[in-house]
């Protein structure tokens, strides 16, 4: 997970709830907005610039094509993965489809988190049985109407890519915070237990369920386990390993470390497997300089950029 204001993945719905715990008591619409700009699209556009010149320089089909360059552009505004499309979802940093999904539940954020906190503990309870019952609804109709085993690009982008398609996730990442912080009892389950949850489902979900349930439908549950697991061990102060001094520092450039990954490994990997390397060899080399790639946009573009630019100037020469 990443630092208090970094964007958690849409692919793990629960992990949603960081950004309602972030939530500041005195925050405005304005506020909030800024703060998750200040800390999203700067890496996105320093990213962006860096594939996009590779691409000019290699004259490919993305930057010289008429639709190439809308699909880039569509990414650059992180709106690409509204349209139905393999060339605008992977146009520019392919990583970064999945803040098209997290700008539109941040948009939406300071009107839902009134009506959530509103809500009586039976309302959270059944709010979040809603939210998993709609997350795993629309697979289930994709399932049927596309088939069991259906591998179109469209059902794929139906149900894992469209962000409408993960708003019931983001919403049940809020309501599982909300429970949290309100100290609901639930049935204890230790964040090992949860964990291993997650890997079952991983591993062997996808020889019982539909595809389509696989995407994101079928670790919903185990991951608001594994979620309200370790929130609980932070609430009681107990020992946790995501405490730790290497697991917060990768927590802190986990955010960089999605956007850049792809590039670091593709200057690795792929030439080292032309020339017949071994994954087994690779990954030692390959893993330290994900690592220094991350660390150096987290301290030479985000955190900067999260200085300057997530509160008003006037207001941070104000601040003691």
């Amino acid at each position: 997970m990443s630092g208090s204001d970094g964007p958690p993945r849409p692919s793990a719905g629960g992990l949603l709830c960081a950004v309602c715990c972030s939530a500041r008591p005195t925050d405005t619409t304005r506020a909030f907005w800024r703060r998750r700009v200040a800390k999203i699209f700067p890496n996105h556009l320093f990213t962006w610039c860096l594939v996009v010149t590779a691409l000019i320089i290699t004259s490919t089909a993305a930057t010289t094509s008429a639709s190439g360059i809308a699909a880039n552009l569509s990414n650059l505004f992180l709106v690409n993965t509204w349209i139905p499309s393999e060339r605008f979802v992977l146009a520019g940093n392919p990583p970064s489809w999945s803040l098209a999904a997290e700008m539109f539940f941040y948009l939406l954020f300071p009107s839902l988190l009134p009506l959530i906190n509103r809500l009586s503990r039976r309302g959270l309870l059944l709010g979040a049985g809603t939210a998993i019952a709609l997350t795993w609804a629309w697979p289930v109709i994709c399932a049927c109407v596309v088939g069991p085993d259906g591998t179109e690009f469209f059902s794929f982008w139906s149900v894992y890519l469209l962000p409408l398609a993960r708003l019931p996730e983001f919403v049940l990442g809020m309501v599982t915070a909300r429970i949290a912080i309100t100290g609901i009892r639930l049935p204890r389950i230790g964040a090992f237990p949860a964990g291993m949850s997650v890997i079952g489902i991983i591993v062997f979900g996808s020889e019982y369920l539909p595809q389509t349930c696989t995407y994101a439908a079928a670790t919903v549950v185990p991951i608001v386990l594994l979620v309200h697991a370790t929130a609980e061990l932070d609430r009681r102060g107990k020992a946790s390993l995501l405490r730790t001094s290497p697991a917060v520092f990768l927590g802190e450039i986990s955010y960089a470390m999605y956007l850049v990954h792809g590039m670091a490994l593709a200057m690795v990997v792929l030439p080292l497997r032309d020339q017949e390397w071994n994954g087994i060899a690779i990954f030692p080399i390959a893993l330290p300089l994900v690592v220094l790639a991350s660390w150096s946009l987290y301290r030479g573009v985000e955190s900067p950029c999260m200085r300057r630019f997530s509160t008003p100037r006037a207001r941070t020469a104000a601040m003691p």
